[in-house]
């Protein structure tokens, strides 16, 4: 017979003024974080500068942390109201990509059913996935096509420094492991991003097409995108990533089987599909997080949480990428390029510089 709970649990205490003061703090230098990563890495501006650069950093600051306030908000609220005492989000700032690593919530009491544990787990992504959605429609509207590439660059460029000793030490190590790869093809390297189901779809809504190989996202188009980046990762349906949480719920015993055959085809899939994956199994092996919350012997998931599972298996189709990222070398002649002010460079102008950075580099 399975164990029997109390229709509505007794509540957690309240988080005091401290962790409050701590989540607040980390929000808001993650937002930070966010702000000056777009700014520098996707916006190549400088928000301290340029308003118009600095506009764009808040707009999709804005929006990510929407998406990820939301996702943890879900988790946090739904915990609460099955029972389960946890601390409030510790949202992490990551000066690099996206600005963020996300966040996490410690339980500190364990779900006291499957259906506890299930719509705890999909509660954030469907969150986060609903103001993604919202976030992606606005942005996908002021979306700049482009029938070739096209790359704004500051001009003339900083002339090329003498790398220090560690860079050196680093490149002498690392020269012979390249090599075995020969060497890279000719060209410039650009970054092409997949387009999500999700984000096809509000193309023909907003756009009357899927926006194009490429096409500019906006500022809050590409917060949207991340969005959808994150929620796909977070679906796996591996240990203690919320896509594992819905499956052990589902189907416990079942679930530590998939989680260790998932752990190895995401990191095998580094090798066909995207590096990143790769780096994502390292992660979630290093952390253990491929080992579920022990679920089996728990009160079995009600009709309401099946129905929830059924919603989070569409969302994580919505926005899975099998290969999100993809680096392309196009070369100089098919490629526009234009200063931060709107006048034309000439390709050649920019091989040169390039040719002259790698071998500085």
């Amino acid at each position: 017979m399975s164990p029997t709970h109390p229709r509505h649990p007794p509540a957690p205490p309240a988080p005091t003024r401290r962790e409050w003061l701590r989540c607040l703090s980390l929000f808001g230098l993650t937002l930070v974080s966010v702000f000056f990563s777009y700014g520098w890495w996707w916006g190549g501006g400088d928000p301290l500068a340029d308003g118009e650069a600095a506009w764009g950093s808040a707009q999709f600051a804005l929006g990510l942390m929407g998406i990820l306030g939301a996702h943890e908000a879900g988790h946090y609220i739904v915990a609460r109201r099955h029972g389960m005492d946890q601390t409030l989000p510790f949202f992490i700032p990551f000066p690099l990509a996206f600005g963020t690593l996300g966040a996490i919530i410690r339980l500190r009491t364990p779900p006291r059913t499957r259906s506890a544990l299930l719509e705890m787990g999909a509660a954030g992504p469907l969150a986060g996935f609903a103001v993604a959605i919202v976030v992606l429609a606005l942005g996908l509207a002021d979306t700049t096509p482009h029938a070739m590439p096209e790359l704004t660059l500051p001009w003339p460029p900083p002339a090329p420094e003498e790398p220090g000793w560690f860079v050196a030490v680093l490149n002498a190590v690392l020269e012979p492991i390249v090599g075995i790869f020969g060497e890279p093809e000719p060209g410039f390297p650009l970054t092409i991003m997949a387009n999500p189901p999700l984000m096809d779809g509000l193309g023909w809504l907003v756009l009357g097409a899927p926006p194009g190989r490429y096409d500019e996202l906006s500022p809050l188009g590409l917060a949207g995108w991340a969005g959808c980046f994150l929620t796909a990762m977070n679906l796996l349906p591996i240990g203690q990533l919320d896509g594992g949480h819905v499956l052990r719920a589902i189907a416990p015993r079942l679930a530590n089987r998939v989680a260790v055959v998932g752990l190895v085809v995401v990191a095998v899939g580094g090798w066909f599909l995207w590096e990143g994956w790769t780096v994502w199994a390292f992660l979630l092996w290093m952390m253990g997080a491929w080992r579920g919350l022990p679920a089996a012997a728990l009160a079995p998931p009600s009709l309401r949480a099946k129905v929830v599972a059924g919603f989070i298996l569409a969302t994580f189709i919505a926005c899975f990428m099998p290969a999100p990222i993809e680096l392309e070398r196009v070369p100089f002649e098919e490629l526009r390029f234009r200063t931060p002010d709107g006048a034309s460079i000439s390709p050649d102008e920019v091989r040169n510089w390039w040719e002259s950075s790698e071998q500085a580099g």
